[in-house]
């Protein structure tokens, strides 16, 4: 697998198989060679994933920082995720980064839990503490995401482990790997009506909507003069069924997931 960098009027290229960093400024003939690397070297600097938490169906926001040694002026790796968790991954450059720094992302195997990204400048990461922020990488919390700790954890594939000085140095670097623990959605109150209109579209009063929940408890509402009726403080995050009781129509029963108000539930009576 090869990376490419550019950062001082240099390209760098990255060959992990070959563990050898070769330099070539350009319009010059100078080759560098430093000394192998691991993929996953010891000692040295920590990059980290540090642990969030967020609701089913929400947005989550993760930062990865790096304890700085002041030598650092790129540096690269693939976040690996579970897609049945998190999903569409949007990464922005953190506030730590150098500035000037540019942000290169490879979110081709997104769908499969993989973002690959680099972190390239002309300037070095001040040196810490505090920890720098490198990049922050939002999610999207699946709404039927399974709940508890979610890991986030750093593999060399599309996009290799480095992290490198202005010469083309690797760094030893160590990776931490980190959670998105994932709560279940909190418990909103919302309204639940509609209209319920005999089957030529004329308004029906006086009638008796219910609303049973998953342990068979059962509401009931009478619509207005309208035709109208609804029910407060419904719990969201449940599975109600929805009924109309007509001595003339009958009516088809609607079994509803509320996660939010519902202003149109609406009953048309068959003859």
């Amino acid at each position: 697998m090869i990376l490419i960098s550019v950062a001082r009027r240099s390209l760098v290229v990255l060959c992990a198989t070959a563990l050898v960093v070769t330099t070539f400024f350009l319009g010059t003939d100078v080759t560098r060679k430093t000394l192998a690397q691991t993929e996953e070297p010891t000692g040295g600097r920590t990059v980290s994933v540090i642990s969030t938490e967020g609701e089913a169906g929400s947005q989550v926001t993760v930062s990865v920082e790096m304890d700085s040694q002041g030598d650092e002026v790129a540096l690269s790796f693939t976040l690996l995720f579970d897609p049945a968790v998190l999903s569409n991954p949007v990464v922005a450059l953190g506030s730590g980064a150098p500035a000037g720094a540019n942000l290169a992302v490879n979110a081709t195997q997104a769908g499969a839990g993989r973002v690959g990204l680099l972190v390239d400048s002309a300037n070095p990461f001040i040196v810490s503490p505090p920890n720098r922020q490198v990049v922050t990488v939002t999610f999207s919390i699946l709404s039927d995401a399974p709940l508890g700790a979610s890991p986030l954890t750093f593999v060399s594939m599309p996009t290799p482990l480095s992290v490198s000085s202005a010469f083309g140095a690797l760094l030893p670097t160590v990776y931490q790997a980190g959670t998105v623990t994932v709560r279940a959605p909190a418990v909103q109150f919302v309204t639940v009506g509609g209209r319920v209109t005999t089957p030529s579209g004329q308004n029906l009063r006086n009638t008796t909507v219910n609303m049973i929940d998953a342990n068979g408890v059962r509401r009931v509402a009478t619509t207005s003069s309208f035709g109208l009726y609804s029910f407060t403080n419904v719990a969201t995050g449940q599975t109600y069924t929805y009924t109309v009781t007509s001595k003339r129509y009958r009516f088809t029963p609607q079994v509803v997931n509320v996660n939010a108000a519902i202003s149109n539930l609406d009953f048309v009576g068959l003859e």
